[in-house]
């Protein structure tokens, strides 16, 4: 029987090590994941970026996405792996039962999916959840935050040899992604999560075997704008700024003359 966790509330360590470079997307479908739900009702299973690893006689299937956080509307992707989203924060649906309203989250979330067929475990691998607090472009993957799914079982009570599925959406402004008074994260650098950044984040879901190695990692990014009329108004800000300069040195030639 297959054993399902919900890692709607999890905290996570780090495990294994990261690679000196920046996170790219990659994956071997970027489309349809007919089965995944991510533990909620209407978040959507396409596009993800999805990857499939053979390991001996295991199949492991890992699904990365984003989405617009409740009655934020999804702003699209490039269809190769960059999805779009709007800067900002808000507190959570008060009618989603599973989401208290005290929750302030970014507009948009992460969704995860794990799924290991053909009889093996989490307990046969080192999965992880790796994510970006900054918004720059190439963050270094060392620069990353890392959850470690084991560790989240283990510590949620569970045991990983008898886990192969979990799935979920989560949000990188939840307080856990940056405390690191926890044993079960690393905190990323810069150690905390500013909403309202324009920017470049790139996340990745990473399976390496017990030793170490990385067998495979589905990854993505998401670009952060702020809303159109936002940007309207710093563009308003900007002409103003121009024509400001613009009347002193009309001033000063007039003087001048």
């Amino acid at each position: 029987m297959r054993k399902y966790v919900c890692m709607a509330a999890i905290v996570l360590t780090a495990a294994g090590s990261a690679i000196a470079a920046p996170i790219t997307p990659s994956f071997d479908d970027f489309g349809e994941l007919a089965p995944a739900t991510f533990g909620g009702d209407g978040i959507p299973n396409d596009p993800v970026a999805i990857t499939t690893i053979i390991d001996g006689g295991n199949t492991i299937t890992l699904g990365l996405a984003s989405h617009g956080r409740f009655a934020n509307p999804d702003q699209g992707n490039d269809g190769a792996g960059t999805y779009f989203a709007r800067t900002g924060s808000n507190f959570g649906d008060p009618t989603f039962v599973t989401m208290p309203s005290s929750s302030l989250g970014a507009t948009w979330n992460v969704n995860f999916y794990i799924d290991i067929a053909g009889g093996g475990s989490f307990d046969d691998y080192i999965i992880e959840l790796v994510y970006d607090f900054d918004p720059a472009a190439g963050t270094d993957e060392t620069d990353h935050g890392v959850l470690d799914f084991n560790g989240a079982i283990t510590a949620l009570g569970g045991d990983p040899a008898l886990v192969s599925f979990t799935e979920g959406s989560e949000n990188l402004l939840f307080s856990f992604f940056a405390d690191g008074g926890l044993p079960f994260i690393t905190v990323p650098t810069p150690g905390s999560f500013d909403p309202s950044a324009i920017g470049e984040y790139s996340l990745a879901l990473i399976v390496r075997d017990t030793g170490g190695s990385e067998l495979g990692r589905s990854a993505i990014h998401v670009l952060t704008t702020p809303e159109p009329s936002t940007m309207a108004l710093l563009g308003m800000g900007g002409i103003g700024l121009a024509l400001g300069g613009y009347r002193r040195r009309r001033n000063r030639n007039r003087t001048a003359a």
